[in-house]
């Protein structure tokens, strides 16, 4: 595992080299909020609405890769950003981990008690036809999320399994993707028609999200009154799956209704990881790639609100400065293996979750 640290007044690396056990408990006594132990924490999104089912189909299926993710922090006048690449690890990688993470969560819900509906027969359904023809994308499905005041936007892939279509997915308790999908993610009138689908089935429509970065951003957040000190940004290097959106969702043949208690308006209920599980292993090499030409221009915009501000008199100075980095697995083995243990981990505990509410 490994810590990088970047402040507007000064660069850290911290290439200190530990057991993979000596740094876990290390890391967790310095910061215990930026590393979970390997096991799931999940959280229940009225999963009591799965009572009595004892059928699923797996109607939406998508791992989603992040591939470029960073952050950014203002403070007293100074701003710092970071901005960070996934190298090393092809299209095939990403599509063979979501081939086995749909193999496990199809074995995690038979273990619990489920009986899961064939792909073919679900595909083959007129009204689910007419929900991926309208809401489902050829995979893999790109994402872009941006933030304001955070620096670049954090880029990501959705793959799928069984020759399904690639579907956005989010709770409503973050902001990724755009307001389009958002809407569509959540609105009434297309969980009503899957309400119609799950009826035809005989069976509940369970969809499956998890999504798979390779770092953990913490800044500082943006202060504008009475703050002190400088614009700070830290990215821990390390497989983790994102809390909120890695989730199961699902939509009984009661369809979506009115008046719920679901933080999730177009669904019946849903089991979510409610804090990020991340490995404990360190299989990432990070390799600064800020250009000439960033940092000059950074050194230019630093120097101009320099010159400003002493010809207007200001106390405080605005500087900025932006790195970014290559993040590179390993091995392409190494990556599939720890993405795969983290999906399995949260695969076998959301079926756990669901089977104990049915």
């Amino acid at each position: 595992m490994k810590i990088l640290n970047l402040k507007f007044s000064s660069f850290t690396w911290q290439p200190m080299q530990l057991s993979r056990h000596a740094m876990l408990a290390l890391t967790l006594l310095l910061s215990p909020a930026w590393v979970q132990a390997a096991t799931a924490d999940v959280g229940d999104d009225k999963a009591s609405a799965i009572k009595g089912v004892q059928k699923v189909a797996i109607a939406e299926f998508g791992v989603e890769f992040y591939t470029q993710m960073g952050g950014g922090s203002n403070q007293s006048g100074t701003s710092a950003f970071m901005t960070s690449s996934l190298r090393g690890v092809a299209d095939s990688d990403f599509q063979t981990i979501a081939d086995q993470a749909y193999a496990d969560t199809v074995a995690a819900l038979k273990e619990a008690g489920f009986e899961v509906v064939d792909p073919a027969v679900l595909t083959a359904n007129s009204g689910y036809q007419e929900l991926v023809q309208k809401y489902g994308n050829e995979a893999p499905y790109s994402i872009s999320d941006s933030t304001f005041g955070k620096g670049d936007p954090w880029l990501s892939k959705i793959f799928t399994s069984q020759g399904l279509k690639a579907f956005y997915s989010g709770s409503n308790k973050t902001n990724r993707g755009t307001f389009g999908q958002r809407f569509d993610s959540q609105n009434q009138k297309r969980g009503s028609i899957e309400g119609d689908v799950a009826k035809s089935l005989g069976a509940t429509l369970l969809h499956v999200h998890y999504i798979v970065g390779f770092a953990t951003i913490k800044d500082h957040g943006h202060k504008v009154l009475f703050s002190t000190g400088s614009a700070k940004v830290k990215s821990e290097w390390g497989t983790n799956l994102s809390a909120q959106d890695t989730e199961w969702q699902f939509v009984t043949d009661s369809g979506a209704r009115t008046f719920t208690t679901s933080t999730r308006p177009r669904h019946s209920g849903a089991v979510y990881l409610d804090s990020a599980l991340q490995s404990d292993e360190s299989i990432y090499t990070g390799t600064e790639t800020t250009s000439g030409e960033q940092k000059r221009s950074d050194g230019v915009a630093n120097a101009v609100s320099m010159t400003m501000g002493l010809l207007l008199g200001n106390s405080s100075i605005d500087s900025t400065k932006k790195k970014t980095y290559d993040v590179t697995a390993n091995s392409a083995e190494a990556y599939r293996k720890d993405a795969g243990q983290v999906i399995t981990t949260t695969a076998t505990a959301f079926a756990k979750a669901l089977g104990a509410a049915k």
